[in-house]
């Protein structure tokens, strides 16, 4: 089958099935994982003995062992990287290709994907932008990558974004456009390309909303399509207040692809179940119930070149329930964090928690920094709203104590902006400390 008509086929399931029964949903994604252990059993060392406890004598699966799978780590794929690839994929699932995380959370890890991650990830954001109502046939931008070609002031276009087999979808224009551009650049080409949509990070858009007002610039978008990092509710504000625009804050990966993306009523994120496999487990490694937080443990199902069959993605969540708008896809109540330890007591104890976003009001910021600069030695760094109006710093200590070390330093630091990474991200917890920067 030609991948454009296996596309279509692809993403007119999803439309479907997404409103099946919960039973029937079930039963697809066994079929799928089913194919997927047993190409990994066969073809790919790292699986090899890893799977013996759901395969029967027989070779059947028990779907009741299915826990006893060991979990994959970030730094399984780092040692075993060459033992995790397949040494054959299944008829019409290659090319392959290679991409590598930007280690902004946890040392950095190459993943090879195939031809068909690209074309799951590409019907699965397309079933997002129908349920949010946007139109193929407008103009989108997207803020990605250094690469020349995509600079300020041309940017690169890339043609259509939505489905070819679409009469909306053919006629749209999108665009990508260096993280090195300048706010008032971006600014500029959002206007000057006349473009609908936005893709990028919620605090680099929340960085523009506060320019074009601070300019007194008229700059529309009809929505913001955000990742990487989570939206609050100061960042969904001064989009919509600026830019009159909604936000769709998707949930994906560079290993898993397109995991899930925000229920219009409000209920969390609808997992893209026919693609990928979402466990919120406890330490256990078992499933934890509607209500309650664990950590993300995914399984794509099309990834053959490096299968992750039970891979932990360091992020923490809170399942969720049944949904109200109809669809039967599973839920994420909400993404709460990372596992990923984010300061480090010369004690050996470390925390992963965040600050309460109470800090922001009691210190009347728009953004934040917190860093370890020494063993017990924090700061904060800030963006006043109002200069002239100070924030409480003396209740904001008091929450930062509660919540990391009560024996720390804090020391507060007024200031103008709070630097990207060299890789264009804003990052709000930051360990200088153990880096050693």
């Amino acid at each position: 089958m030609k991948p454009a008509d296996l596309q279509r086929q692809f993403f007119e399931m999803l439309m479907e099935s997404q409103y099946w029964s919960p039973a029937a949903l079930i039963d697809y994604q066994r079929s799928q994982l089913a194919q997927l252990l047993r190409h990994a059993r066969k073809h790919v060392p790292f699986y090899e003995r890893r799977l013996d406890p759901v395969f029967t004598a027989t070779g059947d699966i028990d779907w009741d062992r299915w826990h006893e799978i060991p979990i994959v780590t970030r730094a399984d794929m780092a040692d075993h990287r060459e033992a995790m690839l397949a040494r054959e994929l299944p008829p019409g699932h290659g090319a392959t290709g290679t991409v590598e995380t930007s280690g902004s959370t946890g040392r950095p890890i190459r993943i090879t994907t195939n031809r068909l991650t690209a074309i799951a990830a590409n019907a699965n954001r397309w079933r997002a932008h129908r349920t949010y109502e946007l139109d193929w046939s407008r103009t989108y931008t997207a803020r990605d990558g250094y690469a020349v070609a995509a600079e300020w002031p041309h940017g690169q276009p890339l043609g259509p974004w939505g489905p070819g087999w679409d009469a909306h979808g053919a006629r749209g224009t999108s665009y990508r456009i260096s993280r090195a551009t300048g706010v008032e650049q971006m600014l500029e080409f959002i206007e000057r390309t006349d473009s609908a949509y936005l893709s990028t990070g919620p605090k680099i858009l929340h960085v523009y909303a506060l320019e074009a007002e601070r300019l007194g610039l008229e700059v529309r978008l009809a929505c913001v399509l955000t990742h990487g990092e989570g939206a609050n509710a100061a960042d969904r504000a001064a989009v919509k207040r600026v830019f009159g625009a909604a936000m769709m804050e998707t949930y994906s990966s560079k290993e898993a692809g397109q995991i899930g993306y925000p229920c219009r009523l409000g209920h969390g994120l609808h997992v893209n179940a026919e693609s990928v496999f979402v466990e919120i487990v406890d330490e256990q490694g078992r499933a934890v119930g509607p209500g309650q937080s664990g950590r993300i443990v995914v399984t794509p199902f099309v990834s053959t070149a490096q299968p992750l069959i039970r891979y932990a993605q360091g992020d923490l969540a809170r399942a969720g329930g049944s949904c109200l708008c109809g669809r039967s896809l599973p839920m994420i109540g909400a993404v709460e964090g990372r596992t990923t330890a984010i300061f480090v007591h010369p004690d050996g104890r470390s925390v992963s928690r965040m600050l309460n976003e109470s800090g922001r009001d009691l210190l009347r910021c728009t953004f934040w920094q917190i860093a370890q600069v020494g063993p017990l030695d924090f700061e904060l760094r800030y963006v006043p709203s109002d200069w002239d109006a100070p924030g409480d710093e003396a209740a904001a200590e008091a929450l930062f104590r509660s919540t990391f070390f009560p024996d720390s330093r804090l020391r507060f630091c007024r200031v103008r902006e709070i630097p990207l990474t060299p890789g264009g991200k804003f990052l709000e917890y930051v360990n200088e400390w153990a880096t050693g920067r």
